[in-house]
C-alpha cells in the first residue's frame, strides 16, 4: 500500500470518528503538524504509531492499512475474518463524535492501553464513582 492510501485512510477514519488532528496528535504524543503530515502524505507514521492509530480507531492494523482500490487485498481481507463493513465504510465506525473533546481524548487514550491497564482504569473510576 502506498502513502496516498494510508494518508487518505487516516483522514477518513479520523473524520468518521469525530477526532480533530490535535486530539489524535495529543494521544500519539506528537505535534499536530506531524500528524497533519501523515494525512497529507508528506511523512509516514512509524509502525508503533500505526498500531496506536489502529487502537484509537478501534480497528485492526489490517483494517487501517486496507486498500479498497486493490481487489486482491480486499479479497484477502474478506477471507481473514475482518469485518468488511468497517473497511468498506458501510457501517459507521464509531459514534465517538457525540462525546465532548475531553471524553474523546479519554476514549482514545483508553484504547491505546493494555488490557491490564484498562482494567486498572475501570477499577479506578469505579472507586471514584462509589464515593459520590
Amino acid at each position: 500500500m502506498n502513502r496516498i492510501h494510508i494518508n487518505e485512510r487516516l483522514r477518513e477514519l479520523r473524520i468518521k470518528s469525530g477526532y480533530t488532528q490535535s486530539q489524535i496528535a495529543k494521544i500519539l504524543n506528537i505535534d499536530r503538524s506531524t500528524y497533519s503530515y501523515y494525512e497529507i502524505g508528506k511523512t509516514m507514521p512509524d509502525v508503533s504509531s500505526l498500531l496506536t492509530l489502529a487502537k484509537i480507531f478501534n480497528i485492526s492494523i489490517s483494517e487501517l492499512l486496507a486498500d479498497e482500490s486493490n481487489p486482491k487485498m480486499m479479497k484477502e481481507l474478506s477471507g481473514s475474518g475482518i469485518r468488511m463493513d468497517y473497511i468498506s465504510g458501510k457501517k459507521n465506525i464509531s459514534h465517538i463524535y457525540e462525546l465532548s473533546g475531553t471524553e474523546q481524548e479519554l476514549v482514545g487514550i483508553f484504547r491505546t492501553c493494555s488490557e491490564n491497564q484498562q482494567k486498572e482504569i475501570i477499577d479506578y473510576f469505579n472507586n471514584i464513582a462509589s464515593k459520590r
